[in-house]
């Protein structure tokens, strides 16, 4: 080390200005290709500078590339070397090709380095060492085609890695130590990219968990509503149902279009019966002389009885009970007709929903037959908004009591009846005999 501060304290002898000058030319030609402003700015200096510039204090003075000022660092460490300074020009030539011929060989690859120092290049980076330390004998220099540019590199490589001892043990050292850092990196690249492409894989696999996980509980989820949902419809179609009561109508009209059209029988069909009521009560009132003949209604040309007028002021309405009478009485020839819900499952009605009048609970109609009290026939008959329900729970308020011709589908809004079915009183309670038959339209 003393050694060596002693020889750059000293002014530099020919064999350190031919390696400045190696030095100088081999960052002229790499600066040459690089299209950037301190890249440039660097190479103007070199060029404005003498032979024997250092081109490292030039990079580091400009800044910004200091990855090539320890490229030439390397490609210089000969004249740190007590023994390259105490060669002869002859042997510090040899010393400076096999230093040149080292680096290419070292990043021939890398085309910041590799291209500039082409064949042609070194040729006349060494023409110029030639003149600065002039070799023992003149060498030979190759003729390289174009084809082969490189092919006697590594030739002159083999050659040259005999007399690396010849130069210094230290620069084998930094050379191996520079190899081992260069690996180094790459395999600490490559376990980055392995270590980045496992991290994306348990990622992806972390979501896809808890996606899957995500869907089964909504799965799940819908699955337990759908099983709650069918629960409640089953218990609802087997929990009784209570008796609803139909609210008997204010006025019954039906009862007094039948009283009407009695009286109406009564006084003939020539008789208009307002006509017959205003004039009783314009008789009420105003009552007519002894010796005035009585008006009679005018009666049709047949011989018909003729309705005597009641002396009386009393309402005409009076005898308007007897009618119904005689219409129960013929009802009741014809047989009683009510309703009820649908059955349970085994096809019995239950007695205490029975209705006289249909309601929007009842299902079916039946007809007790006058001369068989204990048979009946029934037929679906619903209203028309509570179709669509009756519809959507058949199994349980149509099946068990009719039977269709064609299967369900949803296009289906209506049913029509093709046969009446048959119901029996047993113990009380009507029960299913035959089913109705009816079609799905």
């Amino acid at each position: 080390m003393v050694a060596v501060r002693l020889a750059s304290a000293q002014p530099p002898g020919p064999n350190q200005a031919a390696m400045d000058t190696l030095t100088k030319e081999v960052a002229l030609r790499v600066f040459a290709d690089i299209r950037q402003p301190k890249a440039q700015e660097i190479y103007a200096q070199l060029l404005a500078c003498g032979d024997e510039c250092d081109p490292q204090q030039v990079i580091r003075s400009v800044g910004g590339w200091d990855a090539v000022g320890a490229k030439m660092q390397e490609l210089s460490e000969l004249k740190s070397t007590s023994r390259f300074n105490t060669m002869s020009p002859a042997e510090a030539n040899t010393a400076i090709r096999q230093q040149l011929a080292r680096f290419y060989d070292k990043y021939k690859n890398d085309r910041n380095y590799g291209r500039p120092l082409s064949p042609a290049a070194q040729a006349d980076i060494l023409a110029k060492i030639d003149g600065l330390l002039p070799p023992a004998t003149a060498p030979e220099q190759p003729q390289l085609s174009a084809a082969q540019p490189e092919a006697d590199v590594p030739a002159d490589s083999d050659t040259l890695t005999e007399d690396e001892n010849s130069i210094d043990g230290t620069d084998l050292r930094i050379s191996q130590l520079e190899r081992q850092v260069k690996s180094e990196e790459e395999k600490r690249l490559w376990m980055m990219i392995l270590g980045a492409i496992a991290g994306l894989v348990v990622g992806a696999g972390a979501v896809y968990l808890l996606a899957y996980r995500s869907l089964k509980a909504e799965v799940e989820r819908l699955l337990s509503e759908n099983a709650r949902l069918s629960r409640s419809v089953d218990a609802a179609a087997q929990r009784p149902r209570p008796t609803n009561e139909p609210r008997q109508p204010p006025a019954d009209y039906k009862q007094k279009a039948d009283a009407y059209d009695a009286i109406r029988a009564e006084l003939g069909k020539g008789v208009e019966p307002l006509a017959a009521i205003r004039q009783l009560k314009q008789k009420g009132v105003n009552p007519a002389p002894a010796n005035e003949p009585v008006t009679r209604p005018v009666v049709s040309e047949r011989s018909e009885p003729v309705v005597a007028p009641v002396p009386a002021p009393e309402p005409p309405a009076a005898p308007t009970p007897t009618p119904p009478v005689q219409m129960q009485s013929q009802t009741t020839a014809r047989g009683d007709v009510f309703y009820f819900p649908p059955p349970d499952p085994t096809g019995q009605f239950d007695n205490a929903q029975q209705m006289s009048t249909l309601s929007p609970e009842s299902a079916y109609r039946f007809n007790v037959h006058a001369d068989r009290p204990d048979t009946a026939s029934f037929r679906f008959e619903a209203e028309p908004g509570r179709v669509t329900r009756f519809l959507t729970y058949r199994n349980y308020m149509i099946e068990p009591a009719c039977e269709s011709e064609n299967s369900f589908s949803s296009t289906h809004t209506r049913i029509v009846m093709r046969r009446d079915g048959e119901a029996a009183l047993e113990n009380g309670s009507w029960r299913v005999k035959t089913k109705a038959l009816i079609r799905y339209e």
